[in-house]
């Protein structure tokens, strides 16, 4: 919609706007007349959230966020029901007590009530005093606690009345926080803020202390039985031993490695002894004579070989008792061993001469072979025994240390829960001893000398620009949804067809179209003689065309077919031309009935050989207008095709054609009949007439693309009824 057509409809209605606008005015002035004075007083509270001079117990960030919800949770409790009502409570209680130092006083009318009628003083007093000091509010439900709640709004000291005049807001980027209270006494404003800083001190020193008691109690509970699990977690660490599992597993291996080896040194050993063996078995079989002195040297030698071999086994024996783990009986054990083996081969080599082995020499051999393969033995089982046993170490360490992580886990859960809670129980205690919040009352209301400014003025001017601008969005808002063809701009992209002229709006109770063109107006600007300028537009449009019958319709009816015929038959009478108006709208016969017309177009008929202007002569009626003649019809709900036959006048225009300059015809509206649509083969041309009022629907479209289909016998269309203000847009 354009920006002009807005500002135009807002200056046509700028009467509207400004007798509305001064209504409000003289209506909030009315409301401000008796007005009373207001008298105003300031505390301020400093609530300690961004100030860093109290005693700091740790490091605190420095949080915008968190410090806007403490000062928004200050706010609400400084106009909470709780502090206000307490408030409100030592006011009643100041006026009950001293009436004559009273803040305000009833009037007899409030004096006369029922609610001040039906209280006691004296009752009224103990119930405000027990409620005070206890801290509770006034139960609706008590009977005499209601009677007191209506006292109290008798002397407005109700919650509603004095939030109303109470104002809380944080000091813009500073740690205060401003109360401000209005009344009509300037002690009672003062008395009222600081009285609410000392309330709001009160309750939160109340809760904190109630909140911090139950916290304690809490928190050493709590305290308590972690510290109770945390001691059976580290007494069930302890009873699964305290040597670390990793470092015995490593030497318990060390040592089955140890074991190992050993055990495939003596299994080397057994095998050679038994070769041995086998080979000295087979030498005593080809041996059959003995050597006395061979035997007596080989019994001395094989009483010391037995006595090392002892030691050899003993030293072995001892080294394994001791946990295989001393290097020094193990040399010990080495060294007898070699010793053992020297004596051996120095007994092989002695006991004979060099090249004589003596049957006793075999023999010797032939036991210390089977000492030696028993010894063997013996050492391999014990080997093997160590070994399965700390296998079985090896395991069960290997479980343990299981078990131990897990019991380790829960012993570091447990540790890590009760320092939390520890530190929590810290915090509350420290709590009580250094408060968190540090709220203290650094401006204290002064009772004002002067009352406050009534801003009379500027409540006048905010009604009256109100109003003002609540006027202009009604306008501006009605006319955006009227979706009506306003202005020949709309009319052009709405609908797709030609604008032959534009007539404005024109009141035909005042002035009629005679008037209109035959009459003298005096104004250049009036209405009637923008209407008869668009009209001359219009004929001049008709003149300077080739065609002579003319045949007017609209989409729908009552769009001003009637008044465009009769205004243009008008203007061309003016200018000499002669005109014959038809009526052929059966449906609406506007035409006939407001000339007196002869109703003889249905009854008329005339072949072509007999038909002449003289035999129409006589149903031609003069409309008082020079030169224009008009030819009635009865009217009914017909159509052109079902009452006009083959011989009638619409079918012998030809004689008419050359005593009138322009034939003007009337069809009904193309959306609900086809009347139209019949009468277009008897007309050279057709002309649309579209009222400025109208809305476009889907029946309108269809009707248009029809008037858009006829090929060059459509002319163009009239917007009608175009107020004149629009008429340029």
């Amino acid at each position: 919609m354009d920006l002009i057509y807005l500002f135009n409809s807002l200056m046509r209605r700028k009467w509207l706007i400004i007798i509305s606008s001064a209504m409000a005015v003289v209506i909030a002035f009315l409301l401000t007349f008796d007005q009373e004075k207001l008298y105003r007083s300031a505390a301020q509270i400093a609530t300690g959230f961004t100030t860093s001079d109290q005693v700091k117990l740790k490091d605190e960030n420095f949080n915008i966020y968190e410090i806007d919800v403490k000062f928004s949770n200050v706010m609400e409790a400084l106009r909470s029901t709780k502090v206000l009502s307490m408030v409100t409570y030592n006011l009643m209680l100041h006026d009950l007590e001293t009436p004559d130092k009273a803040f305000r006083k009833l009037s007899a009318e409030d004096k006369a009530t029922a609610a001040y009628q039906a209280i006691n003083t004296a009752s009224a007093i103990n119930i405000l005093k027990g409620k005070y000091i206890n801290e509770k509010l006034l139960s609706s439900f008590d009977p005499q606690e209601r009677k007191v709640q209506e006292l109290m709004k008798l002397y407005k000291y109700d919650l509603e009345s004095t939030r109303k005049m109470l104002s809380v807001n944080r000091i813009q980027k500073t740690d205060f926080i401003d109360i401000q209270f209005w009344s009509e006494h300037p002690e009672l404003s003062a008395y009222m803020v600081n009285q609410v800083c000392s309330e709001f001190m009160r309750s939160n020193e109340s809760s904190r202390s109630q909140q911090n008691v139950q916290s304690i109690q809490t928190m050493e509970k709590l305290v308590g039985q972690k510290k109770a699990d945390l001691d059976e977690k580290i007494n069930n660490l302890r009873t699964m031993g305290g040597v670390d599992v990793a470092v015995e597993s490593t030497s318990k291996l060390e040592q089955i490695s140890i074991f190992e080896s050993r055990m495939t040194e003596e299994q080397n050993t057994l095998n050679s002894a038994t070769l041995s063996l086998q080979q000295v078995n087979r030498q005593l079989a080809d041996m059959d004579r003995t050597n006395a002195q061979s035997a007596s040297a080989v019994t001395a030698a094989g009483t010391e070989i037995s006595k090392l071999r002892a030691q050899m086994n003993e030293a072995n024996q001892e080294y394994i008792n001791k946990g295989s783990n001393d290097q020094e009986l193990y040399n010990k054990y080495l060294k007898i061993k070699a010793a053992y083996r020297d004596k051996l081969a120095s007994l092989a080599s002695t006991s004979a001469p060099a090249g004589t082995i003596t049957k006793a020499d075999v023999q010797q051999k032939q036991r210390e072979l089977e000492l030696q393969i028993g010894t063997s033995r013996q050492n391999i089982e014990t080997y093997e025994q160590k070994i399965r046993t700390l296998n079985y170490g090896v395991g069960a360490a290997a479980s343990r240390s299981a078990t131990n992580q897990a019991l380790q886990k829960e012993v570091s859960l447990a540790q890590s829960e009760y320092e939390n809670i520890k530190s929590r129980y810290d915090a509350v205690m420290n709590n009580t001893i250094v408060p968190l919040d540090n709220f203290r009352q650094i401006l204290f209301g002064q009772p004002s000398a002067e009352p406050e400014g009534s801003k009379r003025l500027i409540i006048l001017a905010l009604a009256g620009l109100s109003m003002f601008i609540f006027c202009c969005i009604a306008i501006i808002f009605l006319e955006y949804i009227d979706v009506s063809i306003k202005t020949p701009s709309m009319f052009l992209k709405t609908i797709e067809l030609k604008l032959l002229g534009v007539v404005n709006k024109v009141n035909l109770k005042r002035a009629t179209i005679d008037d209109i063109f035959d009459g003298e107006t005096k104004k250049k600007k009036d209405a009637n003689v923008t209407f008869r300028e668009h009209l001359r537009k219009l004929r001049f449009e008709i003149e300077n065309g080739k065609h002579q019958v003319y045949l007017f319709t609209s989409a729908r009816p009552r769009e001003g077919k009637s008044t465009i015929i009769k205004a243009l038959a008008h203007s061309l009478s003016k200018s000499q031309k002669k005109v014959l108006i038809i009526d052929t709208n059966f449906v609406n016969n506007t035409l006939t009935r407001e000339f007196e017309a002869k109703p003889e177009l249905e009854s008329f008929s005339s072949s072509s050989k007999d038909f002449g202007y003289a035999k129409v002569k006589t149903i031609i009626t003069e409309t008082g207008i020079s030169n224009v003649d008009i030819i009635g019809c009865q009217g009914g709900d017909y159509t052109p095709a079902e009452v006009l036959g083959d011989v009638n006048l619409l079918n012998n225009l030809s004689a008419l054609k050359e005593k009138y300059d322009y034939i003007l015809m009337e069809g009904a509206a193309l959306n609900v009949r086809s009347d139209s649509k019949e009468l277009m083969s008897f007309a050279d041309t057709m002309i649309s007439v579209v009222s400025a009022k109208s809305t476009i629907k889907q029946t309108d479209k269809e009707s248009f693309m029809f008037l858009q289909s006829l090929n060059g016998k459509f002319t163009g269309a009239v917007l009608n009824c175009v107020n004149k203000e629009n008429i340029d847009m």
